[in-house]
């Protein structure tokens, strides 16, 4: 057939760089349940770092309502995601979807929007390894034995640029030496590493179970002793925030705000999709929607057991009060950290060393999907002829995308750099949530005109289920963008979410997701121009899915 009629990408005729991928499907429904928990809510970093911040940014917030409404909010998303994802189980994730269902640049937008989100997030998690998680845990191991030196030095990791960025580099290292080793190297160190943060926040939990409140005053009090406080800190602590009257009201004006906060860490159960191209049985429904809705339900169950059993021993006004900053009479070197407090109830040092230890371990795994994530969007795009085909380049060695790796923790360092310097960064900390939620809402679209737009694809395909009549897929389209955009305005409404409280930013919101938008687009005009000039149409190959 000439050269005419027949689609051709290239002067060989070839649509896509090559006709595999060459990467393995060797990642099991267990390390994708992993996968989606510790990228969407680490429960024990969440409960040590997160979600108590609402206490006092939102008096009155209700955690355990809050995080309950979050369960409710994700369940269409995680629908809409298993059917989609188990449909077209590729390299990509949304990226294969809309580019096939809407249009390429729509495409890049979204995956744009969700592989910035993820850059952020493997920035923030490099930087807590050093300011979250071992300078606390050296501050609080020095409090607990009376050391001062262990005390400096967890200090210095926290407040040192240098060390920051010395702390957070190591990660990335260690990171990047992970994802080259490939997929199956990659989950087993992610495993090994939640089930021993897993295991040290069991045990936090079961402390705390057994604990009673009396016990942990009477520790609080005696250890603040050795650091300058007076008489009852406890309460001291309780009646200089003025947090005597502060009770939780499920259904009060501060508990709306707080679904947002819970929702920063739940919203991305669904980050499996960016699995699909190498997950054992991927084109089973059933399996995706049960890898997503077993790391929901893992997060939710952790998530509500930490916040009821940390009010059982330190109470509900203590928690609001000690994360209100300043407080004078809270005296202790080391943050109100849910791990601390844990160790504190049962004032062992054998099992306060396992707990807070444990803790050091939560950042590895948080990072491996805030990395994965966008290094198979490079590749995606570079086998699609978007970037140069080097980034599709796979070791025959270890089936890992070396040139994509490298580029993509080369732009974390860069971010890591910036961080450590700059003012703004917790500001783009939480507006890069807002990144993933552009991504949401170009789904949604895609999966609501999927059984038209695409119909010969959409009947043979597991997304084709129906309730009275209508697909499925539509329902939990319209409910998810129902969702991004209630998630949206509570960023407007609520300035303290996202602005620092600062109420004359509200446009950097709008502004954010917008800009997200020019990129995406930036990147598909520019890249298609340049292929031109080459005399390839990468436009032919989004008439067909990309081989496996």
């Amino acid at each position: 057939m000439s050269s005419a009629t027949e689609p051709s990408a290239d002067k060989t005729g070839q649509l896509f760089v090559r006709r595999s991928t060459g990467l393995v499907r060797e990642a099991s429904a267990l390390d994708a349940t992993i996968f989606n928990a510790v990228f969407s809510a680490p429960v024990g970093a969440t409960l040590a770092w997160g979600v108590f911040f609402a206490l006092t940014a939102f008096p009155g917030a209700d955690l355990v309502a809050a995080t309950l409404w979050a369960l409710v909010l994700n369940v269409p998303i995680l629908v809409m995601m298993s059917l989609l994802a188990s449909s077209m189980p590729k390299t990509g994730g949304d990226y294969v979807w809309v580019s096939r269902i809407l249009s390429p640049p729509a495409a890049l937008v979204s995956n744009f929007g969700a592989a910035f989100s993820a850059i952020i997030g493997a920035t923030f998690w490099a930087r807590y390894f050093p300011v979250f998680a071992l300078g606390p845990v050296l501050v609080t191991l020095g409090t607990i034995f009376d050391s001062h030196s262990l005390i400096s030095a967890g200090t210095h990791l926290q407040t040192d640029k240098g060390w920051i960025f010395v702390g957070g580099l190591g990660m990335i290292v260690l990171m990047t030496g992970i994802l080259i080793a490939g997929t199956r190297a990659t989950f087993r160190w992610q495993n090994t590493f939640w089930i021993i943060a897993s295991l040290g926040t069991l045990l936090a939990l079961v402390v705390l179970l057994f604990s009673s409140k009396g016990s942990f005053i009477s520790h609080f009090n005696e250890l603040s002793a050795k650091f300058g406080g007076k008489g009852d800190s406890y309460n001291s602590v309780i009646s200089t925030a003025k947090a005597q009257d502060a009770h939780p009201k499920a259904f009060g004006s501060a508990t709306t705000p707080a679904i947002f906060v819970i929702m920063t860490f739940m919203i991305w159960n669904w980050w499996s999709v960016y699995l699909s191209g190498e997950l054992k049985s991927a084109s089973n429904r059933n399996r995706q929607m049960g890898i997503m809705f077993g790391a929901l339900g893992w997060n939710v169950i952790g998530l509500i057991a930490g916040v009821l059993l940390i009010y059982k021993v330190a109470g509900y006004q203590f928690m609001v009060a000690a994360n209100t900053a300043p407080n004078a009479a809270y005296v202790l070197p080391t943050g109100p950290f849910f791990h601390f407090f844990a160790g504190l109830a049962v004032n062992s040092n054998v099992l306060t060393t396992i707990i807070v230890a444990s803790f050091l371990f939560w950042s590895l795994p948080a990072m491996v999907g805030n990395t994965f994530m966008p290094v198979r969007t490079v590749f995606a795009w570079s086998f699609d002829r978007l970037l140069p085909e080097r980034f599709a380049n796979v070791s025959e060695r270890f089936h890992s995308p070396v040139p994509a790796i490298l580029l993509v923790m080369t732009l974390v360092t860069a971010m890591l750099a910036w961080s450590v310097v700059a003012t703004t960064f917790q500001t783009l900390l939480a507006l890069g949530v807002l990144a993933g939620i552009v991504c949401i809402a170009i789904v949604c679209v895609a999966a609501f005109v999927f059984p038209r737009r695409r119909r010969e694809l959409y009947v043979g395909s597991p997304a084709n289920v129906s309730l009275g009549g209508i697909p499925v897929l539509q329902i939990t389209a319209v409910l998810s963008f129902l969702v991004v955009a209630f998630l949206t305005w509570e960023t407007l409404h609520y300035p303290a979410l996202a602005l620092s409280g600062n109420a004359g930013h509200r446009w950097y919101v709008p502004a954010f997701m917008l800009g997200i938008v020019v990129v995406g687009l930036l990147i598909y005009y520019v890249a298609r121009a340049v292929r031109r000039s080459q005399g390839v149409d990468i436009d032919l190959v989004y008439r067909e899915l990309p081989p496996d």
